[in-house]
């Protein structure tokens, strides 16, 4: 798996109201949860279609993530 740019990350997957990242910080097997519901109103997106997105942020810290923007769509 490659290492994600410094403002960029990945949704793994949604456990309940929390999303699971990836980022130059957090590995897969570490990831960063952050709210399902913060990523999805700041991108734009239904909470169901997070898994799979990648996004920029304008905040990434040890502990947090904020300022979601898609960088990418996977599915087209």
């Amino acid at each position: 798996m490659r290492a994600e740019p410094d403002n960029e990350v990945r949704v793994i997957l949604t456990v309940g109201d929390q999303a699971e990242l990836v980022t130059s910080r957090h590995p897969a097997s570490a990831p960063l949860r952050v709210p399902v519901a913060r990523i999805a109103e700041q991108a734009g997106l239904a909470a169901e279609d997070l898994p799979g997105r990648r996004f920029t942020v304008e905040r990434l810290t040890a502990a947090d993530a904020d300022g979601f923007v898609l960088a990418e769509n996977p599915r087209f």
